[in-house]
């Protein structure tokens, strides 16, 4: 189970998004704009973000530029409909824990995309506190 900041500006897709979510029983906190994520973020700690790309006002590289200046390893999954190519590279270049999910696959990719984020933020965390995995030799 995972605390998750879903941030999404379109309200039936986040509440779709937000209900999946659930299903898995992970906690979820929802913000309509990168403005209510930003005071969500101050609050809450999370394991994962969950963006959209294009929001009024904050938008979600303003989120990822945001949550990055604090905790650059998180792992922050951006949604888009569409997003320029050139400015897609630029983002996934300057923060290497954001991945890229198309609107378009989030019903039939976001599950894969979680776990992937979320083993992603785990070997991250026992990779900075020194912890090794015990290997037990086979008999």
């Amino acid at each position: 189970m995972a605390t998750i900041l879903l941030v999404e500006d379109h309200d039936d897709l986040r509440a779709n998004i937000r209900f999946r979510l659930e299903l898995d029983h992970h906690r979820v906190v929802e913000a309509a704009d990168g403005a209510e994520a930003s005071q969500y973020w101050k609050s809450f700690i999370f394991d994962l973000i969950i963006t959209d790309f294009s929001m009024p006002g904050m938008n979600g590289q303003e989120v990822i530029r945001m949550v990055s200046a604090s905790q650059p390893t998180l792992p922050i999954i951006l949604m888009s409909d569409g997003i320029e190519e050139s400015v897609l590279l630029c983002i996934l270049h300057r923060f290497p824990s954001v991945r890229y999910l198309p609107k378009q696959v989030i019903s039939t990719h976001l599950p894969c995309y979680l776990r992937d984020a979320l083993r992603m933020k785990h070997a991250m965390f026992d990779r900075l506190s020194g912890v090794r995995p015990q290997l037990t030799k086979a008999v």
